[in-house]
């Protein structure tokens, strides 16, 4: 499955990038944060860590279902936005 992912403070894009999980374990350097990820049977397991210097978050842990987004979806961390959209293409 492959992710896109955005992270947002008040509406302002601080990084933008997308990682392939496979159930092979990964990290991808997406500038403002790393993510390292793995399929776990119908899961796929994002760990966000190594934030940009002037980010207030530490490391924050996904469990996201397999599936193809129709839109856009995100979700509040901590004062911060993360969108994220699936695709099953990969």
């Amino acid at each position: 499955m492959r992710v896109e992912l955005a992270l947002l403070c008040n509406d302002k894009l601080l990084g933008r990038g997308n990682v392939l999980v496979t159930p092979t374990e990964g990290t991808d350097d997406l500038g403002v944060f790393k993510a390292s990820h793995k399929l776990a049977g119908e899961s796929a397991i994002i760990v966000l860590s190594d934030f940009a210097e002037g980010v207030a978050l530490r490391k924050s842990t996904l469990d996201m279902p397999i599936h193809e987004s129709g839109d856009w979806e995100s979700i509040d961390l901590a004062g911060y936005t993360l969108a994220f959209r699936c695709r099953l293409d990969a």
